[in-house]
């Protein structure tokens, strides 16, 4: 039995278990994806302790100096200080947006080329949200919202994270899921239904490693048992009803698809913030 030191708490980890076993067997919010040390989701470094060579396989020689390691194939030899892979970064300067073995930094030009300045992220997204709101498993959390809505959002999200140019104004990922019961299961399956899209849309494999890696820092905000209250700034929503905002920007009413002007007060769904302009603030069509 050896003990792993992780962001100011000790765990127990067995000399057959790997390091992410140990830590989801305790209860540990922990990033991870395919559990097999290709995708680099879970990627660590370790400050104190002797690493095992295969806890480092596919690592460049600069990431092994630094100490990074995957807990995901990682069987312990030594007890271990491990702190996540975001908390440093390597000594040799990286051109913005570049990447060491799928690790996502934003922003990044390369993505940004190869989705041709977004006109085929347009059509990724078009043909995952398709598949996405006539799936059995995915379309509930979509009632309420069309598809052309969910795309434009996830399009402007995404864009801002790959060029780093300020275009989204929406909800944050913890605030935009509060409301969803997301199992670690189902984010997988919602995660390899996007990776299939990626590969139909011919974007580059060591590319699509590194929207998984994206996709996964933000499994923590997402996958949970339970709806969250959605928090502005330490405050905390409601997860039902309506309020009323003045927009600091101009957007369109998700009823009837009017353009709503800044400066315009309006009302919002609390739970899926959705807008309604001042002629339909009176008669929402959700519940």
């Amino acid at each position: 039995m050896f003990k792993v030191e992780y962001l100011g708490s000790h765990y127990n980890c067995g000399s057959e278990e790997t390091i992410l076993e140990a830590m989801l067997r305790q209860g540990v919010k922990f990033p991870f994806s395919c559990r097999k040390g290709s995708c680099h989701a879970c990627i660590h470094i370790a400050e104190k302790g002797s690493l095992p060579p295969d806890s480092q396989k596919g690592l460049s020689s600069e990431q092994v100096d630094e100490g990074f390691f995957l807990p995901c194939v990682c069987k312990p030899t030594d007890s271990l200080s491990i702190i996540p892979g975001n908390k440093r970064t390597l000594n040799k300067k990286l051109p913005a947006g570049a990447s060491e073995g799928g690790t996502f930094l934003s922003p990044d030009p390369e993505m940004w080329e190869a989705l041709d300045d977004g006109r085929v992220l347009a059509e990724i997204l078009e043909d995952f949200y398709t598949e996405a709101f006539s799936d059995e498993r995915l379309s509930p959390f979509f009632h309420g919202v069309t598809q052309q809505r969910a795309q434009e959002k996830q399009y402007l999200f995404l864009r801002q994270k790959f060029t780093g140019e300020k275009v989204y104004f929406g909800d944050r990922p913890k605030n935009a899921h509060h409301w969803m019961v997301i199992s670690n299961d189902l984010f997988d399956y919602r995660e390899s239904l996007m990776m299939e899209c990626l590969k139909r849309h011919n974007l580059p494999e060591h590319l699509i490693e590194r929207w998984r890696s994206l996709e996964n820092s933000f499994r923590g905000d997402i996958v949970k048992d339970e709806p969250w209250n959605r928090k502005i700034g330490d405050i905390e929503m409601p997860v039902s009803g309506y309020g009323e905002v003045t927009l600091e920007i101009g957007s369109l009413c998700d009823s009837c698809n009017a353009e709503i002007q800044e400066g315009t007060t309006v009302r919002y769904h609390l739970r899926l913030g959705t807008l309604y302009c001042p002629n339909c603030m009176n008669s929402p069509v959700e519940g």
